[in-house]
């Protein structure tokens, strides 16, 4: 039985001595890098090839996008301005029996796995250790070790792009195939991300055999007349020997010419990609343009690629100004689309991104937004929004919950530019103490540029230290970022940190009661230190009364008003009102409680239970409140506080 593409083989670049050669095992750029996860997201953190895929695919594609959106700006010949949305879906597949067999003869994956054993036959010389795979970039098992064994399923990835370019123009350094696919760092990027091949570190790790295919479709242009399609396969190993010679890993699946492997064009294109299983693409269709991408053999999982995109790309996920989709289909057909605000770790992100880039009507005491201040010639570096959470995260030890235990918590504020990618979640002090603030910086597109170029090849930190290859105004944009965003944060931070009240009203009990007792010449009277003067009131009326199935709730109403020791004639205010179920004698689960405040007051976005407004001389604020029903045996507690936020003096 003759299989569509049986016969295809694998091209291995010979070694050239005349010329410099690098080693196909291009992933180990990233190997063994650190990806930075700090404070609450060292919990549960993806492992680092989701990460790698998430930014470095996604930042490619979306960069081909942000290219096309410009193209029909300037009006190009043939970009309708009616563009479709970018959208990019990583689609998990698996065949099995005659369908492995017609999709591995069709990848010439048995010329891979023969390769393998004529590098582990190659004899060793002296005292060199035995070979295996992993020499060769390879994990330790991959659908090369049970090819024949058409049981067992053999595992792909294809990821689609709609809404960008395509790889277009012709074979040869200006093809964006060539750079994407066939260079290392080759030319930098006009705008984006960053240089053209260091993507290829993303898909590259998402394969186990490290093999890719790309299939291409894209306008016709002038310099590439009458072609919209390409395909190219790639397979980047390290450098090896086998009988017959020797090869830096990198081998070709294309079109063999006199000249080398060169892409397949048009219906040889799209020939191969039918016996792949890859949709068709057609440059006259609103969705053709864009590339499809086949991973062999996946090492990423559904659940860590859909949470590295969360953590890397909910700017651009959040934003609705921004055309950007990112969908993940599991094996079984099931579609996740990864929805950042729902996710713990990234709720205070979101709100704090919308401070920096939407217009507030109205300001709250746990948030902040500033313009940072001038860098070189742009007058402003670019929006900071910070956000706290009094009765969660930002003091942590006092309000313990399950997010909140075991986490090393600090101050975050995520970095961002143009592109709307997390660049880092930059970790503000190394000895950092409550209240914890996380917070979002957007950069201005005038500086984008600058950051962009201090930037390291993972795109993932701005860094201050300047070098022969990284220019002053980089480093120094980055600099000053930082420091100005350190310096908000400290100020932000003294707003939500209680003063410190005047040394003479400080008060220590123990002390003042044994002093007390030594001038009246002992005594074990129960003589306690007089009360501190209140100032705000509180009366509760809580009433049980009967609700449905037997069931009681309580209901009732708290009265706030200023004491007649405060010497202010008005003040805002900061107001919780809980109930707590109370178990062994200590309250525990908090029960839901519905509350109606007055006119002025407002609840909180993050905690519904804290209310914000003002208290006026000689007026009082009366919230009405109910709780849940629950049954009569359980024993509950109301807990009413008050805090002054600001003082203005009669």
């Amino acid at each position: 039985m003759t299989r569509p593409g049986e016969g295809r083989r694998w091209e291995w670049e010979p070694t050239n001595v005349n010329t410099v050669s690098l080693s196909g095992d291009v992933s180990k750029l990233f190997r063994n890098e650190p990806i930075n996860q700090p404070g609450v997201f060292e919990r549960d953190a993806p492992p680092s090839q989701a990460t790698v895929m998430a930014r470095e695919v996604i930042q490619n594609s979306w960069d081909a996008a942000l290219e096309l959106k410009k193209w029909a700006r300037e009006g190009a010949t043939g970009h309708s301005p009616l563009l479709p949305e970018f959208d990019i879906v990583f689609k998990f597949r698996s065949v099995q029996g005659e369908q492995k067999a017609s999709l591995s003869a069709a990848l010439a994956l048995s010329d891979l796995a023969s390769r393998v054993v004529g590098y582990l036959e190659y004899p060793v010389e002296g005292d060199q250790p035995a070979r295996s795979g992993a020499d060769l970039g390879l994990v330790n098992t991959s659908c090369l070790d049970d090819l024949k064994d058409l049981s067992k399923p053999l595992r792909y990835l294809e990821i689609c792009e709609t809404g960008t370019t395509g790889m277009y123009g012709p074979w040869g350094e200006d093809s964006r195939m060539y750079l994407a696919l066939a260079t290392l760092g080759y030319t930098p990027k006009l705008e984006g991300g960053g240089s053209y091949g260091y993507g290829k570190a993303g898909l590259i790790k998402g394969s186990a055999i490290h093999s890719v295919i790309a299939y291409s479709c894209f306008k016709a242009r002038s310099d590439d007349p009458d072609v919209t399609r390409r395909l190219l396969g790639m397979t980047y190993w390290a450098q090896h020997r086998v009988v017959g010679g020797s090869t830096p890993g990198f081998a070709h699946l294309g079109d063999k010419t006199e000249g080398g492997v060169r892409p397949y064009i048009n219906e040889a294109a799209d020939e191969v990609a039918q016996s792949l299983g890859l949709p068709l693409r057609d440059p006259d269709e609103r969705h053709g343009p864009g590339t499809t991408f086949l991973l062999i053999d996946p090492t990423v999982s559904p659940d860590d690629l859909v949470q590295a995109i969360e953590r890397n790309w909910w700017p651009a996920l959040e934003d609705p100004s921004i055309e950007f989709n990112v969908t993940v289909v599991e094996e079984d057909g099931k579609v996740r689309h990864p929805r950042p605000r729902l996710n713990p770790a990234l709720g205070a992100f979101v709100d704090a991104y919308h401070l920096a880039t939407v217009p507030q009507d109205n300001s709250n005491p746990h948030q902040s937004v500033t313009s940072l201040p001038r860098v070189g010639q742009v007058a402003s570096a670019g929006k900071l929004g910070l956000v706290a959470n009094l009765n969660g995260w930002s003091y942590p030890d006092q309000n313990a919950t399950d997010s909140n235990a075991g986490v090393d918590h600090r101050s975050l504020v995520a970095l961002m530019r143009r592109p709307r990618m997390v660049v880092t979640y930059y970790h503000v002090k190394r000895r950092d103490k409550p209240p914890y603030v996380r917070g979002v910086f957007v950069a201005h597109d005038d500086l984008d540029d600058a950051l962009r170029r201090s930037e390291p090849k993972g795109h993932d930190s701005w860094q201050e230290v300047a070098s022969y290859d990284v220019p002053n105004d980089a480093t120094l944009a980055a600099k000053r970022v930082h420091a100005n965003i350190r310096r908000q944060i400290n100020l932000f931070k003294k707003r939500l940190t209680p003063p410190h009240p005047p040394q003479e009203q400080i008060r220590m009990p123990v002390f003042d009661n044994l002093m007390r007792r030594l001038m009246r010449g002992g005594g074990r009277g129960p003589v306690g230190p007089p009360p501190a003067p209140r100032d705000i009131t509180i009366r509760l009326t809580p009433l049980p009364e009967p609700a449905d199935n037997g069931e009681v709730r309580t209901t009732g109403h708290a009265e706030f008003a200023l004491s007649d020791s405060y010497g202010g004639s008005q003040s805002d205010v900061r107001i919780r009102l809980r109930y707590l179920f109370v178990e062994d004698g200590r309250s525990a689960a908090r029960a839901e409680l519905s509350v109606i405040p007055p006119n002025g007051f407002e609840p909180m976005a993050d905690d519904e239970s804290m209310f914000v407004g003002e208290l006026h001389r000689g007026q009082s604020a009366i919230f009405e409140f109910k709780s849940e029903p629950h049954p009569e045996f359980w024993t509950g507690r109301f807990y009413a506080e008050a805090e002054l936020m600001t003082v203005q003096e009669s």
